[in-house]
């Protein structure tokens, strides 16, 4: 079993053990950070309660930075909660890149608690965020990612434009992950929703997407510009060389939560029942109905 405490007590400012497999861990960054973290069927669970609460039209900055998160870090929404979680989840793959996994989500962590409080308090500038992902992202990713895929058990085309696709196990419906590298980084995504447009659409995309977060384990929401709208789905980001035991997990993911997203997600562009759902599931949640001042 590989030994957590050891690399807790390296890379978190204090480190508690409340149990076999669960921690109490204390970050700082500008932002002091409580952060429990549990050991749970050979993944490692990073969760932290960060007390803010978005108003509505900071529900899609919150959404468009996701992608912007380093290693496996995104902003979650909890049923009834309305205040905005930072989690991680990934798995413990291999002893040999233990250590690494959990410094990258560690400081991903002090990272994404100073950006959240950033677009919560309205400083974002309106710009899509840059890239916060670590730039240490490790040697380039070995071999080719068409051999990690196979290897991992998956199978993966090449479209005549270079682009890699994986086919998602989904059921009756057919979708792909587009993979992306960059450096020693590997990006898995499937775009689950085009062309959405209006203000009603977007915010209530973007609440589902934060939602979504809290439910599924590892993958994360991801909203992008495009020239028809804006783009939806889910991703997973794995730094720092993958192993072929990884790439599995996060297409494995993506494969659950394109099957139980994907049509919710194409239902929220009618912008009567996206209005609907944005008034509902908001105040269920008691979000903070009052918008900001500064829209950025």
């Amino acid at each position: 079993m590989i030994a957590l405490d050891k690399y807790f007590a390296q890379y978190a400012d204090d480190s508690l053990l409340l149990d076999t497999d669960r921690w109490q861990l204390a970050l700082r960054n500008g932002h002091a950070l409580s952060v429990s973290a549990m050991r749970e069927d050979q993944f490692l669970l990073l969760d932290a309660e960060t007390g803010m609460s978005p108003a509505p039209d900071r529900l899609l900055p919150l959404a468009e930075s996701l992608a912007s998160l380093p290693a496996s870090l995104k902003f979650a929404l909890c049923p009834e909660a309305s205040t905005v979680r930072l989690r991680a989840e990934f798995p413990l793959a291999e002893e040999s890149v233990a250590a690494d996994r959990v410094r990258r989500n560690l400081d991903g962590m002090r990272i994404a608690a100073d950006r959240l409080h950033e677009l919560v308090s309205s400083k974002a500038t309106g710009v899509p965020p840059a890239c916060l992902c670590s730039a240490d992202s490790g040697p380039a990713v070995p071999g080719s990612p068409t051999d990690l895929i196979k290897e991992a058990g998956w199978t993966c085309h090449e479209r005549s434009g270079g682009s890699l696709l994986a086919d998602l196990e989904t059921g009756g419906q057919f979708c792909q992950a587009e993979l992306e590298t960059f450096g020693g980084s590997l990006r898995f995504r499937v775009t689950l929703c085009r062309d959405a447009e209006g203000e009603a659409v977007c915010e209530a995309l973007s609440l589902y997407l934060l939602k979504a977060n809290a439910a599924r384990r590892i993958a994360r929401g991801f909203v992008e510009h495009e020239a028809g709208g804006i783009a939806a789905g889910f991703e997973v980001l794995l730094e720092g060389s993958p192993v072929p035991t990884e790439a599995g997990h996060a297409l494995a993911a993506l494969s659950v939560a394109a099957r139980y997203c994907a049509k919710e997600m194409e239902v929220l562009k009618d912008a009567a029942l996206a209005g609907f759902y944005r008034s509902a599931i908001g105040d269920a949640s008691h979000l903070n109905t009052k918008r900001s001042s500064n829209h950025g």
